[in-house]
């Protein structure tokens, strides 16, 4: 860490602000020492440049076992150790798997943001810290925040990252439920397939809403998001046993059940896309809602049996939610493409990217 972060974090069990009470450096960073809280007396271990603002309570168990399982689950599919030049120096723009998709998400993201390049910006749920280490190579002042430490596979993996790109970013090992940051210090807070781990997302947004600037904004990226009439528990049962096997915590939240945490963290919604419609046009978007039954337009029956598939498909998917008695809620747009965007995320297995602002 270095001494500027002093004015961004606070302790975490009575957000009262931090000192240095002992310190180590290496290349102009603070490498080891320990964190004094002003108020309450407790202090925080800085450990390989990251400050540990955590209290080691019951609330923390559940994160330690995440980051222990974590670990495990990259041990496991034989992707722990990192070699010299490895590929995650150079995500999301290099690699295989799921990091094309991760980068197309990205680069939609920045679109949206128009960074000026001196925001501050907070990274949570960061992992190795891939995009703080972007949003940093763009001026930005940015923390990185993540409850995994490893060297490998964790934050600890961010000074790697730093080194090879030549910037710098700071970290913090700490649990996003309870934020150790000062209140409206950031104008970014960017999530990358993050949101979904949550133990409570309504109380993931008010951490949110809470360090956000008035006018500051909530970025996420690659969420997962099931139709309104599908069965959270049948889906981690089919998506995600191994990381809850391991202490992961899942979640696989609906478009509305996001648009309700949003609202609770004082956050309202300024586009909700999936991830499928970037850079389609308004009418592709509109079909594409049709023929998937996610929307009902005029039926062209000059085409009967692309008529006959969107009646039928819109149809079976409210006859699912009327048997699970769920109903669809508005969509928070008045525009057309906003609102068939909404109907697809409500309707249909998407990913998600959402962008939200904090206002008065």
């Amino acid at each position: 860490m270095k001494l500027p972060l002093l004015e961004l974090i606070c302790c975490p069990a009575c957000q009262n602000r931090l000192e240095i009470a002992h310190s180590q450096e290496e290349r102009g960073e603070i490498w080891h020492g320990r964190l004094l809280c002003v108020a309450c007396g407790r202090e925080y271990p800085i450990q390989n440049g990251m400050p540990h603002l955590y209290v080691a309570d019951e609330n923390w168990a559940p994160r330690a076992r995440e980051a222990e399982g974590w670990v495990i689950i990259h041990q496991e599919m034989g992707i722990y150790e990192q070699i010299e030049d490895a590929i995650d120096l150079r995500i999301p723009y290099d690699g295989d798997g799921p990091w094309p998709k991760v980068a197309r998400s990205f680069d939609h993201a920045l679109a949206q943001l128009h960074l000026c390049g001196d925001e501050v910006v907070l990274d949570l749920g960061a992992g190795r810290g891939w995009a703080a280490k972007q949003f940093a190579l763009r001026g930005c002042q940015v923390v990185a925040l993540d409850v995994v430490p490893d060297e490998q596979v964790g934050l600890g993996r961010g000074k790697a990252l730093m080194d090879y790109a030549g910037t710098y970013f700071d970290r913090i090992i700490g649990d996003g439920q309870q934020l150790p940051l000062l209140p409206e210090r950031f104008d970014i807070v960017f999530c990358a397939a993050a949101l979904h781990h949550a133990a409570d997302l309504g109380a993931f947004m008010v951490n949110i809403g809470k360090v956000l600037k008035k006018g500051g904004r909530l970025c996420a990226i690659n969420e997962p998001c099931v139709p309104i009439w599908e069965d959270e528990q049948a889906v981690l049962a089919r998506d995600a046993q191994d990381e809850m096997r391991l202490g992961i915590n899942e979640t696989r939240p609906n478009i509305d059940q996001y648009v309700a945490a949003l609202r609770r963290g004082g956050l309202q919604p300024t586009a909700l896309t999936p991830a499928n419609c970037f850079g389609s046009p308004a009418w592709e978007v509109q079909a594409m809602a049709q023929d998937v039954g996610a929307a009902l337009g005029p039926v062209a029956w000059s085409q009967p049996q692309r008529a006959f598939w969107r009646v039928y498909n819109w149809g079976k998917h409210r006859l699912r939610a009327a048997k699970r008695r769920v109903t669809a809620a508005p969509a928070p747009f008045a525009q057309p493409r906003p609102r068939h965007e909404y109907a697809l995320l409500q309707w249909q297995f998407n990913e998600l990217f959402l962008l939200a602002e904090k206002r008065p």
